[in-house]
């Protein structure tokens, strides 16, 4: 099947009911906080799926860039602002949405530039399952991980602490009173991180069918030999306490929920029958937007990502505030509210609008309103190589003529397929212009 884009065109698909299912399911599985603000109420019907629209037999991406692996068919969703483009590279278009990850918050991946110059990957999944693989094999090799376990043992010779009621219930009743229950922590290779991560693995090499995976996660089982093979659930790593200095593992952790989380649809212990990781691309611009700014404006700015302290009906309070992104510089205590909206702008030369949505606007202006806040910037991503000019609107108080907010409307390098590795410095230097 050829990759889809958001919004884009319509394509054949197998078995449409089953994979209508599984989409329901994925949906009806997804925490709370996943969830997007305007879907909440949908959640309550059980036929409704946010990912894709059917008709028939053809399928249209929605708003959620990703990949959907049903039995034998691969569905790969890329953004719409590649959409446009003729003959997209897969591999430069991945390469961006891992470089947008590297900045998210919600999402942590295993990101890293150099894996990714040398892997010459191109179908999403394969590359997900290449990068974790790298991150699982490089971090046990390097720090391998012992833990105190909780261990329950019948000994002969105590150790740890006796547990008098397994041993009456196990021990003297039998008449077996030399076998002594204990409880005791011994320092162990053979605990529950290194057990997650080896089942881990081994759902992942069922599921690839790239040799250089394959020989990865290999190698991974292999290094964890000693570790018992045990089937393990969402709910053991969400057991697991790592101390703070163990930052690698915590990574690893958050990559096995991953894993996990689409294990609940196999029915064979080793195998995904099925797997998906799909993800709402106007919450990855506004979270790479916030993330890119404290990465490199914190020094001179404070940013608050979907500040929300404030309301704008006072007496009572209600209807509560939430901005994109709110800065105030350090020095002289300027406020600007930052909008970042994930829209291709279309406008012509006469166009007064410059391609903003009304409603937009009316929000962001009440929001600066009530803050007191005399800037606000609409954050689009590029829609050509080239980035629009900056584009303003001067709104004025009808209660006092000297009350005057400054509309910004920017276009950001987001995307180029010319000229990637420079994207991080094009971009700051954007910023900083907007900023000045």
């Amino acid at each position: 099947m050829s990759p889809l884009f958001e919004y884009g065109k319509w394509q054949n698909v197998q078995r449409k009911d089953e994979l209508k299912d599984f989409l329901r399911t994925i949906w009806q599985q997804r925490s709370r906080e996943e969830t997007q603000e305007d879907d909440i109420d949908e959640t309550i019907d059980n036929k409704y799926q946010p990912f894709l629209q059917f008709d028939d037999n053809t399928v249209r991406a929605n708003n959620y860039i990703g990949f959907i692996q049903h039995e034998n068919e691969l569905i790969e969703i890329y953004p719409k602002v590649f959409k446009g483009l003729q003959s997209p590279d897969k591999n430069l278009m991945l390469k961006h949405i891992f470089y947008w990850f590297s900045y998210c918050r919600k999402w942590r991946f295993p990101f890293n530039q150099a894996n990714l110059d040398n892997s010459d990957i191109d179908t999403f999944p394969e590359l997900i399952i290449y990068l974790i693989a790298t991150q699982f094999l490089d971090t046990i090799s390097t720090h391998p991980f012992m833990q105190y376990q909780a261990v329950e043992e019948r000994v002969t010779t105590p150790r740890g602490s006796i547990n008098f009621g397994r041993y009456i219930n196990k021990s003297v009743v039998t008449g077996n009173y030399h076998q002594i229950e204990v409880d005791h922590e011994p320092f162990l290779y053979d605990n529950k991180v290194n057990r997650i991560i080896k089942y881990c693995s081994r759902l992942l090499l069922n599921q690839t069918k790239f040799q250089e995976n394959q020989r990865l996660l290999q190698e991974i089982v292999f290094v964890l030999d000693e570790v018992e093979d045990t089937p393990v659930t969402i709910m053991d790593v969400n057991s697991v306490k790592l101390n703070p200095f163990f930052d690698d593992y915590t990574l690893i952790m958050e990559m096995s929920k991953t894993i996990l989380n689409q294990q609940i649809y196999s029915h064979n212990t080793y195998n995904f029958s099925q797997w998906c990781l799909l993800f709402p691309m106007e919450y990855i611009f506004e979270d790479f937007l916030a993330g890119f700014l404290e990465a490199h404006f914190s020094d001179q700015w404070k940013v608050e990502y979907q500040k929300s302290n404030a309301y704008l009906a006072s007496n009572p309070d209600a209807f509560q505030m939430q901005h994109d992104i709110f800065l105030t510089e350090g020095a002289t205590g300027r406020k600007i509210i930052v909008d970042a909206k994930y829209k291709i702008r279309e406008y012509s030369y006469a166009d007064k609008k410059k391609g903003v949505s009304q409603s937009d606007l009316y929000q962001v202006l009440s929001y600066a309103y009530r803050r007191g806040c005399h800037e606000v910037m609409l954050i689009y991503p590029n829609a050509t190589e080239n980035n629009a000019a900056i584009d303003t609107f001067e709104i004025q108080s009808g209660f006092d003529d000297n009350q005057l907010i400054k509309v910004k409307v920017v276009e950001i390098p987001f995307w180029s397929m010319t000229s990637f590795d420079a994207l991080g410095s094009k971009l700051k230097k954007a910023i900083e212009t907007i900023l000045a």
